[in-house]
C-alpha cells in the first residue's frame, strides 16, 4: 500500500472514530432516557412505525451505493467535467426516486400501517405522525445521498467528524426538551429528531457546494452517464430491497405476532449492534474509496492488499468489541438501561454474531461495485437475502419463539457469504482458495477459542460481584484474542512488523 494512501486512510480513519465515539455515547444516553421517558410501548411503536418507511425508502440504500461509486471511479480519471456531469445525473435519479418514494408511503405504506400493523387503538394518532415526519427524513435523505458520497469519494472525513459534533449537540438538546414537554412525547420526539435531520442535511449540502465545485446543482443530463447510472441502479435497488426485508420487514414480521413490546427490545439490540459497527465501518469508509480506485483501475495487487485488510482486520475489531459483550449481555444492559424489555439479552447475543460474520461481507460488496458488473452477484446474494423473511414468517407460524427470526437470519447470511466469495473474488485475479486461507483461517480461531475459553471460566468460576466478572472475563478475552491474532491471524512480515514496534518501544523505556 503507497505511504501517501496509508496514511489518508490512517487519518480518515481517527477522524470517523472520533464522530463515532461521539456520536456512539450520545446515542446510548439518549436511547436509556427516551426509553424510560416514552415507555417500552412508545419506544416499540417508534422503532416499527420509523421501520415501515425506511422499508419504503430502501431505494435510498440503493442510491448511496450507486453514488460512491461512480463518484470514485469518476474522480480516479481526474476528468472534471466527467466529474460534474456524474454528480449532475446522480442527483436528478436521486429526486425523480426521492418522488417515487414520496407516493409509495402517502399510499401503500399509509395503508399497511392503518390496517396490518399491531398498534394499540389510543396510540393510532401518535403513530400516524411518527409516521409522517418519518416520511420526511427519509425523503430529505434520498435527496442528500450524491453529497455525502461527495464527501467520501473526496475521502474528506472531517467534514462528517464536525458536523457529528452539531449533532451531538442537538440530540441531547432533544433528549433535555422530552423530559420537561407536557405534549405527547412520542410525537414530539419524532418532530425533533426530523428537525435535527434537516438541519444536518442542509449543512452537508451548504458544505458540499462551498468546497466541492461539481456539487452546485447543474442541469447537465448526459445519455450515457445517466444510462450507466440507471442499469447499476436497476439491479443494486434489488440489494437495497433484501436488505430492507431483512432488516425492517423482520421488525415489521416481529410486531405482526408480538406486537411493539417485542419491537422494543429489538430496537435496543439494533442499538447495540449500531454502536459496535460503527467501529468497524469507519475503518472500512476510510479504506473503501482506496480500495474501489484500485479495483476500477485494475491494480489487483493493491486491490488484493486493501480488500484482506479490510476483511481481516474489521472481523478482529469486531471480536475485540462484541465478544465481551456477547458473554457478558446481562450485565451490559443492567448497567446501560433501568429497565430491560423481555427477549433483550438473547436478540442482542446473536445479532451481535451476526454482524461479526456479516463484517466479511461489506469488502466482497465493494470490490463488486467497484468493478461494476454486479447482475450476478445482486441475484444470487439478495435472493438468499430475501428468504431471511418467508422462512421466518413460517418459522413464527409454527413455533412463536421471537429469537428464530434471528437463527434463521444468522444461517442465509453465512450461507451468502459462500456465493459472495465464489464470485467476487475472482474479479480482482484471487482465488477461493487465496481467501479462506488469508481470510477465512484468520478469523476463525479469532473468534471461537476466546468464545469457547471464556464460557468455560464463566462456568466455572463464580464470581460475587458482577463488575469484578465483567472486568475479569473483559480482559481474559482480549488477552487470548490477542494472542490468538498474532498466532494465527498475521502474516509473517505482519508479525515482525509488531516485532520491531514492540522491540522499538521497549528500548525507549529502559
Amino acid at each position: 500500500m503507497p505511504s501517501s494512501s496509508t496514511s489518508r486512510i490512517a487519518k480518515n480513519t481517527l477522524l470517523l472514530y472520533f464522530r463515532m465515539l461521539l456520536t456512539m455515547g450520545v446515542t446510548l444516553y439518549t436511547s436509556r432516557v427516551i426509553l424510560n421517558v416514552l415507555g417500552v410501548e412508545d419506544y416499540g411503536i417508534y422503532n416499527v412505525v420509523g421501520g415501515v418507511v425506511a422499508m419504503l425508502g430502501f431505494l435510498q440504500g440503493t442510491m448511496a451505493t450507486a453514488s460512491a461509486r461512480f463518484m470514485n471511479v469518476s474522480l480516479s480519471k481526474n476528468d472534471y467535467l466527467e466529474v460534474q456531469k456524474t454528480f449532475s445525473n446522480i442527483f436528478f435519479i436521486n429526486v425523480f426516486l426521492a418522488v417515487i418514494v414520496f407516493i409509495l408511503a402517502e399510499t401503500f405504506g399509509l395503508w399497511f400501517l392503518n390496517v396490518k400493523m399491531t398498534i394499540p387503538i389510543h396510540r393510532d394518532d401518535a403513530s400516524f405522525w411518527v409516521y409522517q415526519f418519518s416520511v420526511v427524513t427519509v425523503i430529505l435523505n434520498i435527496i442528500t445521498v450524491p453529497f455525502n458520497a461527495t464527501i467520501i469519494a473526496h475521502e474528506k472525513m472531517s467534514a462528517f467528524a464536525y458536523i457529528s459534533i452539531f449533532d451531538a449537540v442537538a440530540k441531547l438538546i432533544v433528549v433535555y426538551l422530552i423530559v420537561i414537554t407536557h405534549f405527547d412525547r412520542l410525537i414530539f420526539y419524532s418532530f425533533l429528531i426530523m428537525l435535527v435531520q434537516i438541519i444536518d442535511i442542509m449543512i452537508y449540502i451548504i458544505y458540499c457546494i462551498k468546497v466541492f465545485p461539481e456539487s452546485k446543482i447543474q442541469f447537465i443530463l448526459d445519455k450515457v452517464i445517466f444510462k450507466k447510472i440507471f442499469s447499476f441502479i436497476t439491479w443494486s435497488s434489488y440489494g437495497s430491497f433484501a436488505t430492507a426485508g431483512f432488516t425492517q420487514g423482520l421488525n415489521i414480521i416481529l410486531n405482526l405476532f408480538f406486537g411493539p413490546t417485542v419491537n422494543a427490545a429489538r430496537g435496543i439490540a439494533v442499538q447495540v449492534q449500531h454502536a459496535m459497527l460503527g467501529f468497524t465501518n469507519n475503518f472500512q469508509t476510510a479504506i473503501n474509496p482506496q480500495l474501489m480506485k484500485s479495483t476500477a483501475q485494475q491494480n489487483f495487487s493493491e486491490a488484493q492488499k486493501l480488500f484482506v485488510a479490510s476483511s481481516k482486520y474489521s472481523f478482529f475489531l469486531l471480536c475485540a468489541l462484541g465478544l465481551p459483550i456477547i458473554i457478558e449481555t446481562p450485565f451490559v444492559l443492567s448497567i446501560w438501561l433501568e429497565n430491560v424489555p423481555d427477549y433483550t439479552v438473547s436478540f442482542c447475543r446473536i445479532i451481535l454474531v451476526i454482524s461479526i460474520w456479516g463484517s466479511l461481507a461489506n469488502p466482497l460488496r465493494i470490490v463488486n461495485q467497484a468493478e461494476g458488473n454486479i447482475k450476478k452477484f445482486q441475484l444470487y446474494e439478495c435472493t438468499l437475502l430475501l428468504l431471511i423473511m418467508p422462512i421466518s414468517y413460517m418459522a413464527l407460524k409454527m413455533w412463536q419463539i421471537p429469537i428464530l427470526v434471528f437463527v434463521v437470519h444468522l444461517l442465509i447470511e453465512l450461507t451468502a457469504q459462500f456465493v459472495r466469495i465464489t464470485i467476487v473474488v475472482p474479479k480482482i485475479k484471487m482465488t477461493f482458495k487465496e481467501y479462506v486461507s488469508k481470510v477465512y483461517l484468520k478469523a476463525i480461531p479469532a473468534f471461537f477459542i476466546p468464545v469457547s475459553i471464556a464460557i468455560f471460566v464463566a462456568a466455572i468460576c463464580k464470581f460475587n460481584n458482577n463488575v469484578i466478572q465483567f472486568i475479569f472475563i473483559s480482559i481474559l478475552i482480549e488477552s487470548i484474542l490477542l494472542i490468538v491474532i498474532f498466532c494465527f491471524g498475521l502474516t509473517l512480515s505482519e508479525k515482525k512488523f509488531v516485532k520491531s514496534r514492540i522491540m522499538e518501544v521497549v528500548k525507549k523505556r529502559f
